[in-house]
């Protein structure tokens, strides 16, 4: 399933049912039927996307990128995933403006853990993220105050990101028990079967990548390189690898920022916990760190390079926040330029 990008456009129509909605004290699962919902934190390459038919009945995947996970057979790494469908029913409107949903049904096409290879990449199905029987969900409409939801739930709808992250912007199907919840985007007419989206990340060999960045990363001795990527639009480069057992996503692009000021370019939409100031190769930055799962951990540290107006992130996932030092290893990714960008 492919996410469309004209979100905005479909606003004014969204708005137009909220006011039916709300004259109505009802909804349909048909205003909901054009749409797709996705839950994804932006960090690593997992998502859970699925549709919501008139009747209410649902249908999707999940799936993680795990390229550091190789082996005999397929050193292009592992991909876990899972095809589901089920059963949703609208219990009511809450007292908060939302809508009360249940997910009463929910079977996945097949067993977790079975495994195969195709192609030198490791395919192991595995159970739904996000979305479990019996759950009872709370659906938010556009133009909902931000703080209707909780700041959990505010990072899982995105809205940090938004032009106004004052209200929704757009649908959001949310899980009270985990704050966390599907963000819900809509189709424009006549795209629903046939959308596709252009992967907007170029992969390239390592030595094309520095070329056309006129920048360079540095691999830590000892790590594993798993790929090698360009964002044209965004002039921005990106190398992922895995060290010690952790995978780590590397970026940089130029950025025309005043001293002490630093751009979120990591994709990632977390709360951060125990931020604090460093310094990497002399420049300015932070590190973070957000917990991910019971036992999964991400830590972001960014910092920017003032003299040629460089930005730059390094985040790693990992089970062993303490047992690691991110910012030696960005002094090591960190390669300094001399001169104006």
């Amino acid at each position: 399933m492919k996410r469309l990008t004209a979100i905005w456009m479909a606003l004014a129509l969204l708005m137009g049912a909220v006011g039916a909605c709300a004259e109505e004290e009802a909804l349909t699962f048909e205003q909901l039927a054009d749409m797709e919902w996705s839950f994804s934190s932006g960090a690593g390459g997992w998502s859970t996307d699925m549709h919501i038919a008139e009747d209410g009945s649902f249908s999707g995947t999940y799936h993680d990128s795990e390229m550091g996970e190789t082996g005999e057979g397929y050193p292009n790494g592992s991909l876990y995933y899972c095809n589901f469908n089920g059963q949703l029913s609208i219990e009511g409107q809450a007292d908060d403006g939302a809508w009360k949903l249940r997910v009463d049904s929910l079977s996945m096409e097949s067993e977790p853990n079975q495994e195969s290879i195709e192609d030198d990449i490791r395919y192991v199905t595995a159970e739904v993220y996000g979305l479990s029987e019996g759950d009872e969900l709370l659906l938010y409409a556009p133009g909902t105050p931000a703080d209707a939801l909780s700041e959990e739930m505010q990072m899982w709808a995105h809205m940090p990101w938004q032009d106004d992250p004052t209200v929704l912007e757009s649908w959001f199907l949310a899980d009270e028990g985990d704050d966390s919840g599907f963000v819900g985007y809509v189709y424009e007419e006549g795209d629903l079967e046939d959308a596709e989206i252009a992967n907007p990340w170029v992969d390239m060999a390592e030595d094309e990548l520095w070329q056309t960045a006129g920048v360079n990363l540095n691999l830590p001795e000892g790590a594993e390189a798993t790929a090698f990527r360009w964002l044209p639009d965004e002039s921005m480069a990106e190398m992922e690898f895995t060290l010690d057992g952790d995978e780590y996503c590397a970026r940089v692009k130029p950025a025309a920022l005043e001293a002490g000021q630093l751009e979120s370019i990591s994709g990632m939409y977390f709360e951060w916990e125990n931020e604090e100031e460093v310094t990497v190769g002399g420049c300015y930055g932070t590190i973070g760190q957000a917990q991910t799962g019971s036992e999964d951990f991400v830590e972001l540290c960014m910092w920017y390079d003032l003299v040629p107006g460089l930005m730059y992130s390094l985040s790693v996932n990992t089970t062993d926040p303490d047992g690691l030092d991110l910012v030696a290893v960005a002094e090591v990714v960190y390669s300094p330029m001399q001169g104006e960008a």
